[in-house]
């Protein structure tokens, strides 16, 4: 071997050797380095989810109100149209209620009025001042008639229905004399007129003409069933003067309240 080929060969040794020893310490930088890169993308990934862990904590509650305004204007919705139902089922409730209580007190009012009461309008002024035309009047059905009652009564002449009292009972001779009426011969104070008898005794008047039941019935008492009945407005009422006696089937009931106009109101 040559001095020259010996020369190269120890060039080449102390090349890879150069080599060799550049090599390994690279190795560890690259290491080191890649340590340092993995640890900062880690500390960048960690900041990153935590800003994306406080952005999402903040918006989720307004994703939260996002996500349950439809479904409470929804629900909100669903009541209100339950509201309105249950009014409207209380309104019609309520209807059916009212029309059920006036079917029922109409049909007790009419089975009432057909045993128990009627409800009648007077009509003319046969009975002033005690009763002026149109006053409406509460008749009792049930009530015994007595004397100076004011009954209802359908009147003999077909006239309707008027209201006049009570002047003579069935058994009892009846007459007038001078203002002054007599039962069987007996006088009897009527306090209803006693004001009108004093203002036409003032003016030498009578305010009821004279008569008598014979003269008007050609009987000296008054049959069973039957009444003699005056208007209270003596000189200008129709009644038994003009259309005799009343039966007891034309007797409607006796009037116990005058109900309207109200401020009139009055118990007999």
């Amino acid at each position: 071997m040559t001095q020259a080929q010996a020369e190269k060969i120890r060039r080449k040794k102390s090349n890879t050797s150069g080599k060799q020893k550049d090599r390994t310490p690279r190795k560890s930088k690259d290491k080191n380095n890649s340590k340092s890169l993995s640890k900062t993308k880690k500390r960048k990934t960690n900041r990153q989810q935590n800003q994306f862990n406080k952005t999402r904590e903040k918006a989720s509650p307004l994703m939260k109100q996002r996500q349950t305004a439809p479904v409470r204007k929804s629900k909100s919705k669903k009541r209100l149209k339950r509201k309105k139902r249950s009014k409207k089922q209380q309104l019609q409730r309520l209807i059916t209620e009212i029309a059920a209580a006036l079917v029922a007190t109409g049909t007790l009012i009419w089975l009432g009025s057909l045993f128990f009461f009627s409800i009648v309008k007077v009509d003319g002024y046969g009975m002033l001042p005690t009763l002026g035309a149109s006053d409406t009047v509460f008749v009792s059905k049930q009530r015994t008639i007595r004397r100076f009652d004011l009954v209802a009564i359908e009147t003999p002449n077909g006239k309707g229905i008027s209201v006049r009292r009570v002047i003579g009972l069935p058994g009892e001779n009846i007459s007038y004399k001078q203002d002054r009426l007599y039962v069987n011969n007996e006088e009897k104070e009527e306090l209803f007129i006693a004001e009108a008898i004093v203002q036409a005794d003032a003016s030498n008047s009578y305010y009821t003409d004279d008569f008598s039941l014979y003269k008007l019935t050609k009987e000296h008492q008054i049959p069973s069933g039957q009444y003699l009945v005056l208007g209270d407005n003596r000189p200008y009422s129709s009644d038994s003067r003009y259309y005799g006696l009343i039966d007891k089937d034309d007797v409607i009931g006796v009037v116990t309240m005058r109900i309207l106009p109200l401020h009139k109101m009055t118990k007999f």
